[in-house]
């Protein structure tokens, strides 16, 4: 078991690295964004626009960087039909860092190595997996994944690449005697090896606080997904409502929903978050007023 002394070690270190960052409670600022009573800097993963993208992919890069948004976090349908080279050269175009990107468990299965290289190619300092499919999630099928994860996190960090997790709801689940899949790859992976993306809608659909969450694994989190809700969709998700019904009718653009945000991101210095990531599954057209909202509600949060 890796949970309690790690955790302790991680928090301390955490704590340790955010002060030497300025992410304490006052108004410096830190490149990751937090000021201590704003995030300053905020970030889209580009799976809210993949639509847009699917058209004019250069042309809504340069749609997220004139609304404001400051870096995106890239996803691996991105690379289905340009190279990293060509997506480092889009970037570099507009103008927009690209600090994180999510990679599917099974490129670290069979293709670590084009994993690893697009990930330098690109300049990335956070891969994230982003999803379990669902015949994957036994007890047993969550100590591998753990395993493995593991594993890579430690080669990916020698390398210069920090390995993390990202989370939806199911993570949250009993899988008997009381476990949960966060509780395995929490108890089953090092700090210095595996971090975690905190998806704040997912984590209150488990119809869990986000700030229990972190204060139960403080240290362990190194970027967010804001995204809001609407009410009833712990009802929905209860009642075996779909992904797509999850997310097309209970998701809403941040600020139009009733996630409370501000205590969440008041836990940075324990969290130990360092980049905090818009999202919208299914944003509604115009997209930017969709991502134009999200943006202007999180800028406007203090905490």
């Amino acid at each position: 078991m890796l949970l309690s002394r790690r955790n302790m070690l991680a928090a301390s270190a955490g704590a340790a690295a955010l002060a030497a960052c300025g992410k304490t409670a006052d108004t410096s600022k830190s490149a990751s964004g937090a000021t201590g009573n704003s995030i300053s800097k905020v970030g889209i993963q580009t799976y809210t626009l993949r639509e847009a993208m699917g058209k004019d992919f250069l042309g809504t890069l340069k749609m997220i960087k004139d609304v404001g948004y400051d870096y995106v976090e890239l996803n691996e349908r991105n690379y289905a039909e340009r190279t990293p080279q060509q997506l480092k050269d889009a970037l570099d175009e507009v103008g927009l860092p690209c600090p994180a990107s999510h990679m599917g468990i099974d490129t670290i299965r069979r293709n670590f190595a084009g994993g690893m290289s697009a990930a330098k190619q690109l300049g990335l300092e956070y891969v994230f997996v982003p999803y379990i499919a669902e015949n994957e999630r036994s007890l047993e099928d969550w100590k591998a994944h753990a395993s493995l994860l593991n594993g890579a996190g430690e080669v990916m960090r020698n390398e210069g690449v920090k390995l993390g997790y990202h989370n939806h709801q199911f993570e949250f689940e009993d899988l008997g005697g009381g476990t949960t899949a966060m509780q395995v790859l929490m108890e089953n992976t090092d700090p210095e090896n595996v971090c975690f993306e905190l998806d704040l809608y997912w984590t209150v659909l488990a119809q869990l606080k986000p700030t229990d969450v972190i204060a139960k694994y403080p240290g362990r989190f190194r970027a967010c997904h804001i995204k809001d809700m609407t009410g009833g969709a712990a009802a929905a998700a209860a009642a075996g409502a779909s992904y797509d019904e999850l997310t097309r009718d209970y998701m809403v653009d941040v600020g139009q929903g009733e996630i409370d945000f501000e205590p969440i991101f008041a836990m940075n210095d324990v969290s130990g978050m360092e980049y905090f990531i818009a999202e919208h599954d299914f944003p509604k057209a115009p997209y930017r007023n969709a991502i134009q909202n999200s943006l202007d509600a999180i800028r406007a949060m203090r905490f």
